[in-house]
């Protein structure tokens, strides 16, 4: 691994300077952003002080509210919603007050409709294999309110068409194979049935799966009930005990003819 080389320190307020114009002319800085740089060059507040005071003064570095202005016109002009800009410019050392006046100030003076923003990002997104989940995370990320993310979707035909990614991946899942997983979890059939519709499967055709399954000895839920039991220790021959054990089955999807069967085993 390089080790990274260290910053040769400043002898001079001039080294200060130089310092500065190259951190600047890399990219834009706030002033929050240029310290930090200059303060790993040298530990003469004044010095830094200095040399950002003249640099604002002469126009080579922007003030917080110069910075942030033109940050907002930047961001809104590439449909960035005021939460990305909230939180880029927080990382940036810029402070609430400042950030919340430079977007009321840009919304206002350009018509700035957020909701509008939105919907023109959405209708120029390729939505081809977008789960509605990815889509939300998406443009939540892009700083939109949920609640504009919602109703943008809701007024885009495609958009609101879009599958959860839970439909998406029920729609690839084989049931076979999902109801022989849940049946060596030694889960009964009704359990198994419910948890598959909560994974939004079709359970149309369950039925006669289960019945394919039994017929070709792929599961015995009569030897999967005895197994389950073995799980827990109630004393048969006790009435109350024996309650508690049908009552155990049965709240794992078994029949009562498979719970009876195993109860008189």
């Amino acid at each position: 691994m390089l080790r990274q080389r260290p910053i040769k320190q400043a002898k001079t307020i001039d080294n200060v300077y130089g310092s500065a114009y190259y951190h600047l002319e890399a990219k834009d800085r706030t002033i929050d952003e240029l310290r930090k740089k200059l303060e790993a060059k040298t530990d003469n507040q004044e010095w830094i002080d200095t040399v950002i005071n003249d640099l604002i003064d002469r126009g080579y570095l922007k003030s917080d509210e110069r910075f942030a202005i033109h940050f907002v016109e930047l961001a809104f002009n590439a449909e960035k919603g005021s939460q990305f800009i909230h939180t880029k410019l927080k990382e940036k050392g810029i402070s609430d007050t400042i950030i919340s006046d430079a977007i009321a100030y840009i919304a206002n003076r350009d018509s700035i409709c957020e909701l509008t923003l939105l919907k023109n990002r959405l209708a120029n997104m390729k939505l081809t294999g977008l789960s509605s989940d990815k889509l939300h995370t998406t443009l939540i990320k892009h700083g939109f309110s949920s609640s504009d993310v919602r109703q943008a979707i809701q007024s885009h035909s495609e958009a609101a068409a879009l599958p959860s990614k839970l439909q998406m991946k029920a729609d690839k899942a084989d049931i076979s194979k999902e109801i022989e997983k849940l049946a060596r979890k030694l889960k009964g059939k009704s359990t198994i049935r419910r948890e598959l519709q909560q994974k939004m499967m079709d359970v149309s055709a369950f039925d006669a799966h289960v019945e394919a399954l039994e017929r070709d000895g792929t599961i015995d839920f009569y030897k999967n009930c005895r197994l389950r039991l073995e799980k827990k220790r109630f004393d048969l021959t006790n009435a109350s005990e024996k309650s508690k054990a049908y009552a155990y089955l049965y709240s794992h999807g078994f029949s009562a003819d498979e719970i009876k069967e195993t109860l008189n085993s």
